[in-house]
């Protein structure tokens, strides 16, 4: 069974009100709803087809003996935090939401070779600095990471992502849709 996991932003959601008010509306169309935040470097394809290695962070974020024995190699890695099915996306509670590596844990991730980090939140750095510095460590590893990603309780049984960025998007964040074979 095939499920995409992208989320489909209206043009009357928040977010995307939000955005079109912006100075560089272009710039912020892409960073809202699924996308991935390249400031450094892109995926260098529009389409992947990956295996895909899920990770529960339902009651806290991995440490480092969580991914120290997984084959995460040339994968994507899919952490599961719950927060956008309990919050809904874009909501306060959405933003506030504690998601964020540890950037020991984030290092020993990169180690293993990953090809992309899949969130089901607003990001594995917190928000500001550490947010961008972390996706710019993933970008020179050549991993990238999605944000705002649509999983449920079946994100136990992914076994492989398609994933489909707009590599050509004139904003820092490249919209992407996300498939699930479940």
């Amino acid at each position: 069974m095939i499920k995409k996991l992208s989320i489909d932003i209206s043009e009357d959601h928040s977010a995307y009100l939000w955005a079109k008010k912006q100075s560089d509306s272009v710039n912020a169309l892409g960073h809202i709803g699924t996308h991935i935040d390249c400031y450094s470097n892109s995926p260098s394809e529009s389409i992947f087809e990956l295996d895909a290695v899920v990770i529960d962070c339902l009651n806290r974020m991995p440490i480092i003996s969580d991914i120290e024995n997984i084959n995460i190699e040339g994968k994507a890695v899919i952490l599961y935090t719950g927060v956008l099915k309990k919050y809904g996306y874009g909501t306060e509670e959405y933003g506030r939401a504690n998601t964020f590596l540890s950037e020991l844990v984030l290092d020993d991730i990169l180690k293993c070779r990953p090809k992309f980090i899949l969130i089901d939140s607003c990001g594995i750095g917190n928000h500001g600095e550490e947010h961008i510095e972390f996706d710019k460590k993933c970008e020179k590893e050549n991993c990238f990471v999605i944000e705002n990603i649509l999983l449920d309780d079946d994100v136990k049984s992914i076994t492989r992502v398609r994933i489909e960025v707009d590599i050509d998007s004139k904003s820092t964040g490249k919209p992407c849709n996300v498939y699930a074979t479940i």
